[in-house]
């Protein structure tokens, strides 16, 4: 595992750790991480939902 550095408001981090104290995670780290796959995964449907788009324009169908 990598371990990265990142600066937030305090706000950010004020959000994050209420995420923790009400126990819904062990660690802000645990937060970042959920937030992280939640972004790639919906990164990842939004880039293929793209790449269709540009196949079908390829086969001349109008989108």
């Amino acid at each position: 595992m990598k371990k990265v550095s990142i600066r937030l408001t305090e706000k950010q981090y004020e959000f994050l750790e209420s995420l923790v104290i009400s126990g819904e995670y062990a660690n802000v780290s645990e937060v970042i991480r959920d937030a992280i796959r939640y972004f790639m995964k919906a990164k990842m449907k939004e880039m293929s939902e793209s790449e269709k788009v540009e196949e079908m324009k390829w086969k001349g169908e109008n989108v």
